[in-house]
């Protein structure tokens, strides 16, 4: 299918491209008040000239004229007066007239792809909330002004977010372009402030207009995954305005509670139970708002289209190693830091569900003395009695359950039948925490009270009820955990090298500028319940892998690499393994592994690349049965420890093994081609 008849079918008809090149008259900015041309510019103004802008503009009489100079008014008027003002406004417009032509050339040449694509195009300067009703893309200039100041970014990013406003259910397909530099640089920036999702979102560089298929390639990518952008946007609108009124519902049933009520209650339950009335009438907010959220039918329903979900397309991710994932679980599975200002229990320093530790500085002697806990700076304790003990102090001691925090890796990330606490935040740093749940300790109230009383121990965290009841039953009655929202896969960078096979049969590598970036690493789980490392490369990296490999000639490539080569370069194949993901688990640093094709099978090339993990590779020509499959090949490098895992951790967790890659087959369930034979359903 071509993207012309992509684009139809997914019913993208009407492109709007926006720019302030379109505008016919330059605001103040454009022309710039600190331009020195004002100066000579007031000095050559003659009476008769002063006159004629007076009566075009009367503000011009009495202000001064470092004043009207930031004034867009008196910038209009010399622009309309330009022709009787002769050469003294020349050099005014000088700057602003020759970035009008540059940008004016960009704009055309976007307009006339758009229309060779079947596109009904339309262009707007500044004003184009009413254009931008009707537009399924949407082109836009990431500063509204020459300067390309803050004010400037800030003008493009206001008008967007107004203009899909209304329409935030089904907003624009949006294509971020500029000439600037920090294109790059702005891009999470402007898309997060606009509100846009990062599926329905794409950048270009004016200059990629000329000569390239760039902007082909971002339309694709957009229309591609339309409809799921479109019921992920739905969804969020939903609960944007659910939220709301959600919200709105909670507070007109607590503000029907009189102090009098208050008092009754504090009175009749909260004394007899030791609890705190902000800390309970807190609770009671998380669970009214819960309810009154899981009301709202339009949230339900903008759920139940997202159901019908798909990952066989779905965009490479922007950047590499992004924590957004962790964070959610993290809050998840705990309470802000905030809300350990709440006490749970009158007169009582913890409550259940409390994750406490050793501060820096404890005095670890002290408090092993005081709780009679092997307690080391590693070590973390979950607070498991009851609350309702906890607040009649129902039970002689606090049951406690010890556990190991540790930094949060990809061989931490696992979906195992361990206790852990997947990922929590102490001390302002992500960890996990490994629950060893046979190792349980008590502590008497007095020797916890010394405890926290002397800074020896202290509370960091507080798991959410449903998390410490999970660990809790696994420790007490070992009947299984209690349903949960399933862990999100955890993601951790790596760097990544692109090589060819010379006419001597070396690796050359390729010079792509894109891979800088560096690629991202999911941990997760297949179909079968079975954990998979994969490697996805960023947007750029793909694109700058397909290009590198598309300005080689084959007569560059080794004699016995070109068949696999012409399979990498005459194949979706590569793109489609780069952006859904490459299994790292048969990636040794020892041998090379031999990347599987998929659609090469019937063409007498079952094998296109080669992949390895912190292979030290030689410079000495490739083994024949590794050239004969070099197509591509991909090196996969750890960043410092410091930044994050690597292979070692992987192998160390059973996420990768140490297979050799040089087989024709390595035999194994784990290898590529099984797992591509199992998402295909080959046999």
């Amino acid at each position: 299918m071509s993207l012309s008849e992509l684009l139809a079918a997914k019913e993208i008809r009407r492109a709007l491209i926006v720019d302030d090149v379109c505008d016919a008259i330059p605001t103040a900015a454009d022309i710039d008040p600190g331009n020195e041309a004002w100066t000579n510019f007031s000095d050559d103004l003659t009476p008769a000239l002063r006159r004629r802008i007076e009566e075009a503009y009367p503000p011009a009489a009495e202000t001064r004229f470092d004043e009207l100079i930031t004034t867009d008014g008196y910038a209009a008027t010399l622009w309309s007066l330009r022709g009787e003002l002769g050469e003294i406004v020349v050099p005014l417009f000088e700057n602003y007239i020759e970035d009008q032509t540059a940008d004016q050339h960009f704009v055309d040449l976007a307009k006339q792809r758009l229309e060779a694509l079947g596109l009904q195009c339309e262009t707007s300067g500044r004003d184009f909330h009413v254009a931008a009703q009707n537009a399924d893309v949407v082109l836009i200039d990431l500063f509204f002004g020459k300067m390309q100041d803050p004010s400037a970014l800030n003008q493009s990013k206001d008008r967007l977010r107004n203009a899909i406003q209304p329409r935030r259910a089904a907003p624009p397909l949006v294509v971020l372009m500029s000439r600037s530099s920090r294109l790059e640089d702005k891009r999470d920036e402007f898309r997060d402030d606009v509100g846009l999702i990062d599926s329905a979102f794409r950048i270009i560089r004016k200059s990629d207009l000329e000569e390239t298929g760039r902007l082909e390639q971002q339309l694709e990518r957009l229309a591609e995954n339309v409809e799921d952008s479109h019921k992920l946007t739905r969804l969020f609108a939903a609960v944007e305005d659910g939220m709301a009124k959600a919200t709105s519902r909670t507070l007109r049933l607590l503000r029907k509670l009189r102090l009098s009520d208050i008092g009754q209650i504090q009175q009749l339950l909260l004394s007899a139970e030791g609890e705190p009335t902000g800390s309970y009438l807190v609770d009671v907010f998380d669970r009214v708002l819960q309810h009154e959220i899981e009301r709202e039918a339009g949230i339900i329903d903008a759920a139940i289209g997202l159901n019908e979900f798909s990952s066989i397309q779905h965009p490479p991710p922007y950047v590499a190693g992004s924590p957004d994932l962790q964070e959610l679980v993290e809050r998840l599975l705990s309470q802000n830091s905030e809300r350990l200002r709440l006490p749970g229990a009158v007169g009582v320093a913890v409550t259940f569900g409390d994750v406490l530790t050793m501060p820096a500085g404890a005095d670890l002697d002290r408090l092993k003395q005081t709780l009679l806990v092997d307690m080391t700076a590693d070590k973390v304790l979950l607070v498991l009695t009851p609350v309702c003990d906890l607040q009649r102090e129902g039970a002689p001691r606090i049951l406690l359950l010890v556990g190991t925090r540790r930094p949060l890796g990809a061989r931490d990330w696992s979906y195992g039948e361990d206790v852990r606490t997947a990922t929590i935040r102490i001390g302002g740093e992500l960890c996990w925490i490994k629950w060893q749940i046979k190792h349980i300790d008590t502590v008497s109230w007095q020797g916890l009270d010394a405890a926290l009383g002397n800074g020896d121990i202290r509370v960091v965290a507080r798991l959410r009820e449903s998390h410490a009841l999970e660990i809790q039953q696994r420790v007490l009655s070992g009947l299984g955990r209690v349903g949960l929202v399933a862990n999100l896969p955890a993601t951790f960078p790596v760097d990544v090298e692109a090589y060819v096979a010379d006419l001597d049969g070396r690796p050359r590598r390729l010079d792509v500028d894109a891979l800088a970036d560096g690629a991202v690493c999911f941990v997760g789980r297949d179909t079968r319940g079975d954990e998979v490392l994969k490697l996805v490369l960023t947007e750029g990296g793909c694109d700058g892998v397909i290009a590198a490999l598309e300005g080689i000639e084959s007569g560059q490539i080794a004699e016995r690499a070109r068949t696999a080569f012409g399979h990498v370069t005459g194949s979706p194949d590569l793109r489609r393994m780069l952006t859904s993901g490459l299994d790292l688990r048969s990636a040794g640093s020892t041998s090379w592994f031999h990347i599987p094709s998929e659609t090469g099978t019937t063409k007498n090339v079952p094998k296109m690349g080669l992949l390895a993990w912190n292979y030290a590779v030689p410079d000495t020509p490739l083994q024949n049965k590794d050239l004969s499959k070099a197509g591509i090949i991909l090196l996969v490098k750890d960043l410092p420890a410091a930044q994050a895992p690597g292979l070692d951790e992987a192998m160390r967790s059973g996420l990768a093994g140490s297979i050799d890659g040089g087989a024709e087959d390595s035999g194994g369930t784990d290898s590529l081609e099984s797992v591509l034979q199992t998402a295909t359903g080959a046999e």
